[in-house]
């Protein structure tokens, strides 16, 4: 017998038997010789599942007040206008009496590199797009005790779209970028 035809007859003969044996829990008695009870239920799945973002909206009369910001931006990364993205940029950076409660500043050469390549970043997201769309907005709890307003955004590209998460926070009673990311 040739040797592709003893596979072939092998893998009839082991798809055979599995066919064959039955495999469910209430054709299969347990142990004790009872079957499986009826799982059916009236019960109902929550209509939260519980691996999604349960955070509280903001307030929407903000969206339009944190876009103003992100346009902004988003216009002076593509001018490389650094001084004026410096300014709505929250500090994040080794003086932690600066941390989260300054902008960052163009004195010095790491923060100026910091924005530079946030300017690259934000000129990027935004180059080539039909639109920026302005979703929602949601408050998340800070360990100090502020609330990050968070403010989705989608960039509608002529092929695809990307979606940003973009948290602001309240420095000198005006709303700064305090973070970007694609995932929260």
């Amino acid at each position: 017998m040739k040797k592709g035809t003893g596979l072939i007859l092998g893998a009839a003969i082991l798809i055979g038997v599995l066919l064959s044996t039955p495999s469910c829990k209430q054709c299969n008695p347990d142990k004790a010789g009872t079957t499986a009870a009826n799982t059916d239920s009236t019960t109902t799945l929550p209509l939260i599942p519980s691996n999604t973002l349960t955070a509280a909206h903001a307030d929407s009369s903000l969206i339009p007040i944190l876009s103003e910001v992100l346009d902004s931006a988003f216009a002076a990364s593509r001018k490389k206008d650094y001084a004026s993205l410096a300014s709505l940029i929250v500090y994040r950076g080794t003086d932690s009496t600066r941390h989260g409660t300054d902008v960052f500043s163009l004195k010095n050469s790491y923060e100026k590199n910091i924005v530079r390549i946030t300017s690259d970043v934000f000129s990027k997201w935004a180059s080539g797009t039909n639109s920026i769309d302005y979703s929602r907005a949601f408050e998340m709890p800070q360990p100090d005790g502020r609330s990050l307003i968070v403010l989705e955004v989608i960039f509608v590209y002529p092929k695809t779209i990307d979606r940003k998460f973009f948290g602001f926070l309240l420095i000198n009673n005006e709303y700064k970028i305090a973070d970007a990311t694609s995932w929260l």
